[in-house]
């Protein structure tokens, strides 16, 4: 969790749920968890409840002390009531908070603590968006529900403007055809980073494309584009910044 954080769409993370279990091999999070974990994990158990953090009386020792174990931190759900200035806040960068695995009742404390702070935004990212409709989400036009995508066929979520909306292409790793329709309110787009084995190195037609494809829709490219697009190509704009411009 942080104030403050290195991810470029956003100003602050907050992960009052860790972990994942869809094993993507390019996921930046599962080694931070493995890298600073207490690696207290036992046999048979999926999913843990944490009333504390884990600390030595002075200072807390890990975030992740079951590595990258679906963990809920229950001892988290205030901060966002903590920090009075709005920010933007990405929620669980550390987690899939809509995996399959994690309980209904964990996602609604979440939900619960998010309204009790609405002077933040709060933007929701998920591999698994099939399960926003098996949920009752808040309609909040400061909450915002996003899909992760990496291909043309991965399944996205969009509401028919119900619900604020958005996608995160990252990391794209194929061509998205000319026609294809996004129907979102806002695009994330990022290449793969990293020197793993294997690495997709994406073509600048491919974000030529979505570009064309999405009109005016808002495009936020991040840094890891700049080798492929271009400095003097990126876009880097944010839905409530064009629509407080055009209201």
């Amino acid at each position: 969790m942080s104030a403050n954080t290195k991810i470029e769409w956003c100003d602050s993370t907050w992960n009052p749920v860790t972990g994942c279990l869809h094993g993507c091999e390019y996921c930046y999070a599962a080694k931070i968890a493995r890298r600073f974990g207490l690696h207290f994990n036992e046999p048979g158990i999926s999913k843990r409840v944490m009333l504390d953090p884990v600390w030595d009386g002075e200072k807390v020792i890990s975030s992740y002390p079951f590595d990258f174990q679906p963990t809920f931190h229950k001892y988290r759900l205030d901060v966002p009531q903590k920090w009075k200035k709005s920010r933007t806040i990405f929620v669980c960068s550390m987690a899939d908070l809509f995996g399959d695995w994690v309980p209904d009742e964990w996602i609604s404390e979440v939900f619960n603590a998010c309204e009790k702070a609405p002077q933040h935004r709060y933007l929701f990212l998920t591999k698994n968006p099939k399960r926003y409709t098996e949920l009752a989400l808040p309609i909040n036009e400061n909450m915002w529900y996003g899909s992760t995508v990496t291909k043309p066929d991965d399944y996205r979520w969009n509401t028919f403007l119900i619900y604020n909306t958005f996608l995160s292409i990252e990391p794209i790793q194929s061509d998205f055809p000319a026609g294809e329709n996004f129907g979102v309110d806002w695009i994330i787009i990022g290449a793969e980073t990293g020197n793993q084995k294997g690495k997709i190195i994406p073509e600048k037609f491919w974000i030529d494309h979505i570009c064309d494809v999405v009109g005016n829709t808002p495009v936020f490219m991040k840094d890891s584009l700049i080798p492929i697009v271009g400095e003097e190509n990126m876009r880097r704009e944010f839905p409530w910044e064009v629509q407080k411009c055009t209201s």
